[in-house]
């Protein structure tokens, strides 16, 4: 199971990207302030600007994406005879796939 070093050198990329996203999506965290409402004498919560919902789907999608590329290569799992020859270690593979 040789995997090329441009493949690697993608996944890697991908990876150290959607790392750059999730800092950015926890350094851009939404935070709520309590404002008079102009009307009556109520307050109501006014939420900063929510971008880390972008990073942070960002930053799923190009781990997805590096996983279905990992797949894709290595013809494991879904790509290739994983599901034909269910043994063991193959159910067992397709869990903690599912599972990370």
């Amino acid at each position: 199971m040789a995997i090329s070093v441009p493949i690697l050198a993608i996944i890697f990329a991908l990876h150290l990207i959607a790392f750059v996203f999730a800092v950015g999506a926890e350094r851009r965290r939404s935070f709520a302030k309590v404002v008079p409402d102009q009307y009556d004498e109520r307050t109501y919560c006014l939420y900063s600007t929510d971008a880390s919902t972008v990073y942070g789907l960002s930053a799923f999608g190009l781990l997805l994406l590096s996983q279905v590329l990992v797949n894709g290569v290595t013809r494991c799992l879904c790509f290739g005879k994983g599901l034909v020859s269910a043994t063991s270690s193959t159910t067992c593979a397709i869990f903690f796939f599912v599972f990370s």
